[in-house]
């Protein structure tokens, strides 16, 4: 058995994109993750994802036995939020306003999904045979974050996970978008 396994920063190796309708969330195509989508990557703050997916375990208690074992129960989505960079009423220097197109497609009510792929530079298109995580999502609400001294103006956007998410289990497809 080898002792030497090699691992690698995450830093700029994560994309992130909001895609509004997949005909399979199992093998999304090239073209449902690269037409009409909204590349969230930079929008988010580095720690800016958090989902945690759980699984609950059922006591297995048996009359013949006195172990009392597990078995695997219902899967859970919780403490789901991103943390993004929110602009609100923000000015360039030609005093335009600054758009800001996560917080405006992102908002309450909003379904769609996230697609996440890691292990790859976030600039790099996404290609057939990547795996990648799909969460079939509706968004909640966006709060501000509060001030803090030297810190960027921030929000955070609440979203629930609807069953059917395919956490790195989904394979990027070759087809064309709705074939």
């Amino acid at each position: 058995m080898t002792t030497e396994v090699s691992a690698s920063l995450e830093d700029g190796m994560v994309k992130t994109v909001f895609v509004p309708t997949l005909k399979d969330v199992s093998a999304p195509t090239v073209a449902e993750l690269t037409t009409g989508v909204l590349d969230m990557s930079m929008w988010l703050t580095a720690d800016g994802f958090s989902a945690t997916h759980g699984q609950n375990m059922i006591d297995d208690d048996r009359e013949g036995s006195a172990e009392v074992g597990q078995i695997p129960g219902q899967e859970t989505w919780t403490d789901t939020t991103l943390r993004v960079i929110d602009n609100i009423n923000r000015v360039d220097a030609d005093g335009k306003a600054v758009g800001n197109e996560l917080v405006e497609t992102l908002t309450r009510g909003t379904t769609g999904y996230f697609v996440r792929r890691r292990g790859l530079p976030s600039a790099e298109p996404f290609a057939a045979g990547q795996k990648v995580s799909v969460l079939p999502v509706t968004i909640g609400i966006k709060t501000p974050v509060a001030h803090a001294v030297n810190q960027r103006q921030l929000s955070q956007i609440t979203f629930s996970v609807s069953p059917g998410a395919q956490d790195e289990t989904a394979v990027v497809a070759a087809g064309t978008a709705g074939k």
